[in-house]
């Protein structure tokens, strides 16, 4: 039996692409453009594998990670964050003129206290995270290494 990964990103371009490699590969899919939606489907009809987007409006992944963490049905779901903070990041310091202060240390830091604080909170972090763009071999090795085939 095939097994399931629900990929949440309120980019369905993403979504679309996440689906056709997991797909392709063998996996069973589920989909959600949100937090909310995205948990409550998980509630439903469990997955073995949650693929997250961090940055979403309304929630952000960390918030649906948090959520999912405090749920004794949802908990043991092992999570793959993806960001494409890192390389959004890069390309915003490098158009800044400054040379010595990169202008986006202050999101850098956030995320740096959230994870610190889901730490002290108790909560493990995502087992995994995959920079945006996705490289469809190095995230289906990710998916194998968490869930197998």
């Amino acid at each position: 039996m095939a097994k399931t990964v629900m990929v949440i990103d309120d980019d369905e371009n993403s979504v679309k692409f996440l689906i056709a490699v997991l797909e392709e590969n063998g996996y069973e899919t589920q989909a959600a453009y949100d937090g909310r939606e995205g948990v409550d489907k998980l509630r439903e009809s469990k997955a073995d594998l949650l693929i997250l987007d961090v940055m979403m409006p309304k929630r952000t992944g960390f918030v649906v990670f948090k959520q999912l963490k405090r749920d004794e049905s949802l908990k043991d779901i092992p999570v793959l964050m993806l960001t494409g903070v890192a390389a959004s990041l890069a390309d915003m310091d490098s158009e800044s003129d400054d040379t010595h202060a990169r202008p986006f240390d202050s999101l850098r830091e956030a995320l740096r206290k959230t994870i610190k604080e889901m730490r002290e909170e108790g909560e493990v972090r995502p087992e995994m995270f995959v920079d945006k763009p996705v490289d469809p071999d190095e995230l289906i090795k990710k998916v194998k290494e968490l869930i197998g085939d």
